[in-house]
């Protein structure tokens, strides 16, 4: 079972020591990752050098990764759904292998409560979203059942974990 960030406490590595000027720096980041290491610098209160480091071994720890983010409903992906799973337990690794082969695939973990894993999930229509549950989903072995929700409207769409607004606050 791949381990999608691996750096995560209680996911098989340590977790990388950051201090206040990584949490700084990764704020910044997920303000607006391109601007220059000088911009970055001046903002976090640094030099540029010192920044140029910290990024690069942010990135070189798998701490922080640089991507662009958009939100679903404007990329054309009608439908989000959230999916509940319920499965046998000794099926969890190659259920986890299944999903993550899946393309439609935004998130899944594993979780504690109802259900024992959890999934987002994005298509352009319920048609396809139904078509994926009859004809992919519930041919995995050990998926005993799913339930489906459908988001109507979102409200937050943040991509800005890890940071505290404390943190964000000091900038």
């Amino acid at each position: 079972m791949k381990q999608v960030n691996e750096g995560e406490k209680g996911h098989g590595t340590a977790p990388v020591a950051l201090d206040a000027l990584d949490h700084k720096i990764i704020a910044a980041l997920q303000e607006d990752a391109r601007q220059t290491n000088a911009a970055l610098a001046a903002l976090v209160g640094s030099s540029e050098p010192t920044v140029r480091r910290r990024v690069d071994r942010l990135l070189a720890s798998q701490v922080i990764k640089i991507v662009a983010v958009a939100p679903p409903f404007q990329l054309g992906y009608d439908v989000v759904a959230i999916l509940g799973i319920q499965i046998d337990h000794r099926h969890l690794d190659e259920i986890s292998d299944a999903l993550l082969a899946l393309p439609e695939i935004r998130f899944a973990g594993v979780t504690l409560g109802s259900y024992d894993v959890v999934v987002e999930a994005w298509f352009h229509s319920t048609g396809e979203l139904l078509a994926f549950l009859h004809e992919r989903l519930s041919k995995i072995v050990g998926i005993q059942r799913v339930e489906s929700l459908q988001v109507a409207k979102m409200i937050k769409y943040a991509y800005d974990w890890g940071i505290q607004p404390s943190v964000r606050a000091e900038k």
